[in-house]
């Protein structure tokens, strides 16, 4: 379940544990473009770089999190990579070293920001101990969830010792409304198998429709992930 504040949505999987988090809308940032008024956080889409950074700072603040920031280019893809707190500023204010679509990090005092559009943000948490935890961010699109990202991501922190990994799948197009094609469910059954691309990708009046969160759920349950 969402709750909506402060121009952002929380899940309730995550808002009360010791895990700042939250799912922007296009409200509350200082974007005056028409396409992109207000809350826009992506580079290169018509705002200045000073803009995006601000409206950056201004939803990090209204999640209650820390203004040290770690991004990086996206590109459906499955890598998912680990970041420190000297890795703040990457693809925010210095250039990210590679794309990658996830990250994840042990260390407090960072937030790790992914970008969606129809797309799925999915945020993850694990304990470690002593009240520490471990967190995850990633994008995942129908490519990335079928090929596994957010499991990519349970298996990172898993790694590091993250107990009770827990997921809130954010926002995003669903089935309702996102109609694909043919080699959508081609490529999905490529990846995943077709049982899975039939329970995925569904007909409906001769058109196809994917369902990502659904992907993403399956994928996050057969790796433990609560």
């Amino acid at each position: 379940m969402f709750t909506y504040q402060n121009c952002i949505w929380q899940s309730s999987v995550l808002k009360n544990t010791h895990v700042r988090h939250g799912f922007s809308t296009r409200l509350g940032g200082i974007s005056t473009k028409a396409h992109l008024a207000s809350m826009n956080t992506g580079f290169y889409r018509g705002d200045s770089d000073d803009t995006v950074r601000e409206n950056i700072r201004i939803l990090c603040t209204l999640a209650g999190a820390p203004t040290d920031v770690v991004g990086a280019p996206q590109k459906h893809s499955v890598t998912v990579r680990r970041v420190m707190r000297e890795n703040a500023g990457e693809g925010i204010t210095k250039e990210a070293p590679f794309p990658c679509d996830g990250f994840f990090t042990t260390e407090s005092g960072i937030t790790l920001i992914v970008r969606v559009a129809d797309c799925a943000p999915v945020l993850m948490y694990g304990e470690l101990g002593g009240g520490k935890v471990a967190v995850a961010a990633v994008h995942a699109g129908w490519r990335g969830a079928a090929a596994g990202i957010a499991g990519v991501a349970a298996e990172k922190l898993k790694a590091v010792g993250a107990m009770n990994i827990k997921a809130a799948i954010g926002p995003c197009i669903h089935p309702c409304c996102y109609a694909v094609g043919e080699d959508m469910k081609e490529e999905v059954a490529k990846l995943r198998g077709a049982d899975f691309a039939d329970r995925y990708v569904s007909e409906r009046e001769g058109q196809l429709y994917a369902d990502i969160a659904g992907m993403n759920r399956e994928i996050l349950l057969s790796s433990g992930v609560e």
